[in-house]
């Protein structure tokens, strides 16, 4: 699978924020198959030492989100430095070719750009090309325009950053099924589609 949903939980919405989480799975737009997720805590002073933004806002926010979801983005195991869980993350999307890799987000503007300035502030080189970043909210709006992708949450912590990327790596995967449903001219069994359509890509 060259398909990776990331999504990362953060102490502010400006960019350069420090990130607390990110998780990550690998997916197939076209079928319901996951495949090998990744999640990892990162240390918070490191990145406020380096100049790390949080905003009172967004702390004032996780005191009001529930208590598995700041568990999850504030206790547990971390890793020993923001270095290395960041490295551990590049070897994650390295499995993948480079010219293959194709990283989604929701969107690339926050998830991604978050990202690559905090690999570039701690020296780690970012593993991921220009044109790989692919963005979740645009074939959202195109398959359910004004609607929520009607994805179940199956009782998942909500601001869970490996939760929520698999949510919406399924959220892809319907949202490939709706459109190829109306491509062909509509469909009583979306899941019959992936079985026999053939030819379509998502570079």
């Amino acid at each position: 699978m060259n398909h990776i949903m990331i999504d990362i939980e953060t102490l502010s919405r400006k960019l350069g924020a420090v990130v607390l989480s990110i998780g990550a799975v690998a997916f197939d737009p076209d079928s319901n198959r996951l495949g090998e997720t990744f999640s990892i805590r990162l240390p918070a002073q490191e990145q406020i030492d380096k100049g790390g933004l949080v905003e009172m806002e967004t702390v004032l926010w996780w005191m009001g989100q529930s208590l598995e979801a700041r568990n999850a983005a504030f206790q547990g195991p971390c890793a020993p430095t923001v270095a290395h869980g960041l490295g551990k993350f590049s070897r994650f999307l390295q499995r993948v070719l480079a010219g293959n890799l194709r990283v989604w987000s929701n969107g690339p503007s926050f998830d991604s750009a978050q990202l690559q300035l905090l690999f570039d502030r701690f020296g780690v080189p970012w593993p991921v090309k220009y044109n790989a970043d692919r963005d979740c909210r645009t074939i959202f709006e195109l398959a359910y325009p004004g609607e929520r992708v009607p994805v179940p949450d199956d009782g998942t912590v909500q601001h869970d950053a490996l939760a929520d990327a698999v949510w919406q790596a399924r959220a892809v995967q319907a949202c490939v099924r709706k459109l190829r449903c109306n491509t062909l001219g509509g469909c009583e069994n979306p899941s019959s589609v992936l079985r026999t359509a053939t030819g379509a890509t998502h570079d």
